[in-house]
């Protein structure tokens, strides 16, 4: 019986990867997620712990063994897009900047897209 809860219990381990996102401030946001997991999960696991809710401009980028960059498919699974061993490591960027910034609705999403942006955003919407 012990053996059988054992081999239930590290199948559960392979099933989960360790995920460390670095921000636009270089802190680091580290979290686990599922093998079937999708981008956006990811990506809504790491606003929600920015405090963000206008999210279109941003994205969560990734570096393959070849050393090519590449933006995190959010409806594709984390772990499949990903070819290099876990844990994976990514980095929290703008993706693109909005036409009309007066539009801006978040005094934080203004913030983090602001001419200095990197190094900035911080966490809950901290100011640095």
């Amino acid at each position: 019986m012990l053996s059988r809860w054992m081999s239930g219990s590290s199948r559960n381990l392979d099933r989960e990867y360790n995920c460390t996102v670095r921000l636009l401030d270089d802190s680091e946001y580290t979290c686990t997620i599922q093998r079937d997991a999708k981008g956006q999960y990811l990506f809504d696991l790491l606003c929600h712990h920015l405090n963000l809710l206008e999210k279109d401009y941003f994205g969560i980028r990734f570096v393959d063994p070849d050393k090519q960059r590449h933006w995190l498919e959010f409806t594709k699974s984390v772990v499949k897009q990903m070819r290099a061993q876990p844990p994976f490591t990514m980095c929290f960027r703008v993706k693109f900047y909005p036409t009309d910034p007066a539009a801006l609705k978040e005094e934080i999403t203004s913030f983090c897209l602001g001419p200095t942006s990197e190094g900035r955003c911080r966490a809950g919407g901290e100011h640095l």
